[in-house]
């Protein structure tokens, strides 16, 4: 099941958030080796787990996360335009009213074989696409490892980059830095088709994505 909530439910849905912000942790801090100066007592957290902030939940069963992806809105909060204004060299605005950006990545089925990451990675992309197209978004926007650009192209052939790839300070696997890029979707039927499509081959049909509730009040103030 997806489950969408914003950051002002997060005392409301203090299990599901207490959950993902550890496995933030253990995924971006003892992993990846990201120096993250706010994480704190096994929890990442930091400036842009705002209250417009909208996740995004990939749950089994068990209410234990499988994947998830944090929203914000980019005319208040980008990482893009923030730390990685380099990135653009095409000359697009970073920030506009009509587009969000995608953070904080994360896919892990219980099962890691390549069926199993496909159809997740599927579930969870479909459920934000969707989204943003019921919000009338224009554009979907990320900056990503350079090692996994390609996956994105693959799933919508319709992938922008802004700019070259550059790179950023490293981790565990990359002391001395690593490269990332940044790139646009455009959120049209088009792009949810090509989503689909790239699920087709996974251990599940896809149809639709799997079951959405979408739990807040107001996604726009």
């Amino acid at each position: 099941m997806i489950m969408v909530l914003q950051g002002r439910q997060r005392q409301q849905f203090s299990y599901h958030f207490d959950q993902l912000f550890r496995l933030r942790h253990q995924v971006f801090v003892r992993e990846r080796g990201w120096s993250l100066p706010s994480a704190q007592e096994g929890r990442e957290i930091d400036q842009y787990d705002v209250d417009d902030a909208v996740y995004f939940f990939d749950l089994d069963d068990n209410d234990v996360i499988q994947g998830s992806v944090r929203m914000t809105p980019t005319d208040r909060y980008s990482l893009l335009a923030d730390y990685f204004p380099h990135l653009i060299e095409n000359g697009a605005a970073p920030r506009s009213s009509a587009i969000y950006e995608a953070t904080r990545y994360i896919v892990l089925p219980p099962r890691r074989n390549r069926q199993d990451v496909r159809a997740a990675k599927t579930r969870l992309v479909m459920a934000v696409v969707e989204w943003c197209l019921q919000n009338k978004l224009s554009h979907l926007q990320a900056v990503v490892d350079t090692s996994t650009f390609s996956t994105f192209v693959e799933m919508n052939p319709l992938t922008m980059p802004l700019g070259l790839p550059h790179p950023y300070a490293g981790g565990k696997s990359a002391p001395g830095g690593g490269d990332c890029i940044a790139f646009r979707w455009p959120i049209t039927l088009q792009v949810l088709e090509h989503v689909r499509s790239y699920g087709e081959g996974a251990a599940q049909p896809f149809g639709r994505p799997a079951r959405v509730e979408e739990r807040h009040e107001h996604i726009f103030n």
